[in-house]
């Protein structure tokens, strides 16, 4: 019975805030790939900044809200000398369990929220590629073997999004601007990771709680509703991850294309 409380508990982690993280730190690291490939010019940044960087602090302000905390300061976008495209300030109660979660949904809102905006525009402007990619994902969650369908959705992305027939397509052109502007400003910032893990504390020890409770209603009243629980998250934790592979496989294009122009240029230069 512990076994299936610790197996239940870390596979629930694992698959929900721990998929959240690990993807926030692979964008992170292509992202930074693709502006040290481009010589860190401030232009790039300001340019995809204009659509990138609103999208990203929207999304702290829309989670601030519906965690109950109060924006004391807000900038979608502005060119400074400190480097800072935008920022959302905010204060909370820390004595409010409610608020205290937030700031894990608050600091990692832009991966989240922002590939969820890439997603909408995938299926707004290249429908068809939309629909095999949504089939895809659907069956991905409710596979049996969940993490080799989330790896294997990386595989299906590309092939996905850059068909043939989008090529003909002239609104997938609009979208493969916008959302690489979005998916270059999905970064999280120190500021962002620290707020994250304030909010991870307070979701694991109320995550293990739940388990705690549903192990002892499985054992006494056998109802397997710990098994149930964690059936579900795990698949609501994998369809999550197979849309945001979709923004970081953008990222992955344009680190592609930055490391091909600096070789071209170099071959030039020569």
């Amino acid at each position: 019975m512990v076994i299936d409380l610790i197996v239940s508990y870390l596979m629930q982690s694992v698959f929900t805030v721990g998929a959240v993280l690990a993807f926030g730190l692979l964008i992170y690291l292509t992202n930074k790939g693709v502006y040290k490939l481009s010589g860190d010019r401030p232009a790039v940044c300001y340019a995809t900044g204009l659509i990138g960087t609103p999208i990203h602090e929207g999304s702290h302000a829309l989670m601030c809200i519906i965690f109950g905390h109060k924006i004391t300061g807000i900038s979608f976008y502005r060119i400074s000398d400190d480097g800072v495209l935008g920022y959302v300030d905010h204060t909370y109660n820390p004595r409010n369990f409610w608020q205290q979660i937030g700031n894990f949904f608050i600091g990692t809102a832009p991966v989240v929220i922002g590939s969820g905006v890439i997603l909408l525009l995938f299926a707004c402007f290249a429908n068809a590629s939309f629909m095999t990619m949504w089939g895809e994902i659907t069956q991905a969650a409710t596979g049996e073997t969940v993490a080799l369908s989330v790896l294997a959705m990386f595989g299906k992305t590309f092939p996905i999004v850059f068909a043939p027939a989008n090529f003909a397509n002239g609104w997938w052109y609009l979208f493969l601007v916008l959302s690489i502007c979005i998916a270059l400003h999905l970064t999280l910032s120190p500021q962002d990771i620290r707020c994250s893990l304030t909010g991870l504390i307070f979701i694991a020890v109320i995550l293990f709680a739940l388990d705690l409770i549903f192990m002892f209603i499985q054992g006494f009243c056998n109802v397997p509703i710990l098994s149930n629980a964690t059936a579900a998250i795990v698949e609501g934790g994998v369809f999550l991850s197979c849309f945001m592979t979709l923004s970081l496989s953008l990222s992955l294009a344009m680190l592609a294309v930055a490391a091909l122009v600096r070789l071209i240029m170099r071959l030039v230069r020569r």
